[in-house]
């Protein structure tokens, strides 16, 4: 089990399930959930996305299966088999795959009949719908990770941000949260007072990459959670990959949403921008203005 999820596992989770569902796509965030929830004595039923999921997750759960994407009928029998009442969703699924019905399953396509758009909140709220239907509700997926969201505040104290930076995040958080309550995207990055890049369907990363590659070296990342963040999907996460893609393309700062990011492998991941000078601040507001930013 990673230090991480003990730490999450510290403090005792009230009202907590004894059984769980863990519906897998990509990252540690599935993993971590796994680990956290079973060091907290619940027993962790995974359902892995074939394609998308860390084979590890076998070794993380008390039973394993695994899906195509799109078979939500064999899901929901599956979760009906393990009496599963209470499950959680954990892990990137690229928005453009479900374009690609190869493996939809009745139920998923009568399901994206119904939706008014493509958008992932929109989906994902016909998801819940379809397994709180079947007696099987949707944990808010942070519930076991609260230790890992961060309070607002400066988190990487070897490295401060530069007024420069400040003044970049001060632009660029009320135009990323307008974005994000539109449900484009989470991230934008911002240059000397400009929007070089807007993440959409290509997700975090390539949007970095991107504002790299247009703008070089400086940009400021700022990745936000929507206005009214459903935590029970599409929580912003933070981890070592995300770190790794801002030194390729030579970003200086981020700023994240305090207390509804996920901080994956935190003490790993700071220590590591402080060497590369990637200042890194938490971030909230309030009619005031934005609190964290300065303290």
């Amino acid at each position: 089990m990673s230090s991480h999820a003990s730490k999450a596992a510290e403090t005792p989770l009230p009202a907590a399930p004894n059984r769980i569902g863990l519906i897998a796509g990509q990252g540690d965030f599935p993993l971590l959930i796994a680990n956290a929830a079973r060091a907290n004595g619940v027993e962790v039923i995974g359902l892995g996305i074939n394609g998308f999921a860390n084979p590890e997750l076998a070794n993380c759960v008390d039973r394993i299966y695994w899906l195509e994407l799109g078979q939500l009928g064999r899901a929901i029998e599956l979760m009906h088999q393990n009496q599963v009442t209470a499950a959680t969703m954990a892990g990137r699924v690229p928005h453009t795959s479900i374009l690609q019905y190869r493996h939809f399953d009745l139920r998923a396509v009568k399901l994206l009949a119904k939706a008014i758009n493509k958008k992932a909140d929109t989906l994902l709220s016909l998801v819940v719908e379809e397994f709180n239907r079947e007696g099987i509700q949707i944990l808010d997926s942070s519930l076991f990770l609260k230790s890992l969201m961060p309070e607002p505040g400066l988190l990487t104290p070897g490295r401060p941000l530069t007024d420069s930076e400040i003044a970049d995040v001060e632009f660029g958080y009320p135009i990323a949260k307008v974005i994000a309550g539109q449900d484009i995207g989470q991230t934008i990055v911002v240059k000397s007072g400009m929007v070089i890049a807007v993440e959409g369907a290509e997700g975090t990363d390539e949007c970095i990459r991107r504002a790299g590659a247009l703008a070089g070296e400086g940009c400021v990342v700022v990745k936000v959670s929507k206005p009214r963040q459903d935590l029970r999907f599409d929580i912003p996460v933070i981890g070592r990959r995300t770190i790794r893609v801002m030194q390729e393309a030579r970003v200086s700062a981020l700023a994240v949403s305090a207390r509804e990011t996920l901080l994956f492998h935190r003490e790993e991941i700071l220590k590591q921008a402080e060497e590369l000078g990637i200042g890194i601040v938490a971030i909230t507001s309030t009619p005031e203005g934005i609190v964290g930013l300065r303290e």
